[in-house]
């Protein structure tokens, strides 16, 4: 009989894990996936090129849901795992169900930073760190909204280029000096900087983010 395995994440970890599972001991675990995110795993490095019109997000996916469904693997998504019970050996989800595991597995990933200051969990301020984040970015471009990304590392550059060629006018702040300060040098930054602007995007350096405000106050 099949050991009860349960994955709580549905990335790319828990994708690669799973395929792991099927090659070197197929059969031996009856795996179960939870996920939060309402789709099957993608590659989330390629999100940006989502939010740039470059790919779409069936492309990215990890695997087909055909693919899971040939190795035996439950896919549970759109569905967050809310608390484990050691002693009972229960994973209990946020729509009531419980999954049975012998063993279990976290690959939950990282959680996005947001910024340590007032405002920033005002509506209107987002994360770029999901598909879901991704669905909402792109509903601001298509109303051409402005959008002002804070952060000139590589996932804020992605993020203000898929902005400004979804249509929307974008200011980038950095609090550096120039962008990607950890990677580059100060030529090859100033390039880069060159690069940006090219794109449609205005880049405000040393910029430090003191307090977000709603629409309207100033």
């Amino acid at each position: 009989m099949s050991e009860p395995l349960v994955i709580i994440g549905n990335g790319m970890a828990a994708a690669r894990l799973a395929e792991e599972l099927a090659k070197r001991a197929l059969g031996r675990y009856a795996i179960a996936v939870i996920g939060d995110e309402p789709r099957l795993a993608y590659n989330r490095v390629l999100l940006s090129s989502v939010l740039a019109g470059e790919a779409t997000s069936q492309e990215i996916e990890l695997k087909s849901a055909a693919w899971w469904r040939d190795r035996g693997v439950t896919v549970t998504y759109g569905c967050a795992a809310q608390s484990v019970d050691l002693a009972a050996r229960k994973v209990h989800l946020a729509n009531g169900m419980d999954v049975s595991f012998s063993k279990l597995v976290f690959a939950t990933g990282s959680t996005p930073l947001r910024l340590n200051v007032p405002g920033a969990d005002l509506p209107g301020v987002h994360t770029f760190r999901d598909s879901r984040d991704v669905d909402q970015l792109l509903a601001l471009a298509s109303a051409r909204a402005r959008v002002v990304v804070v952060g000139g590392g590589l996932l804020g550059l992605e993020a203000a280029y898929g902005l400004a060629k979804a249509g929307s006018k974008v200011t980038l702040l950095h609090l550096m000096d120039r962008l990607m300060e950890r990677q580059l040098d100060a030529p090859a930054a100033a390039l880069l900087k060159r690069l940006v602007e090219m794109k449609g995007v205005e880049v405000l350096l040393g910029a430090n983010t003191k307090q977000i405000l709603r629409g309207g106050e100033s």
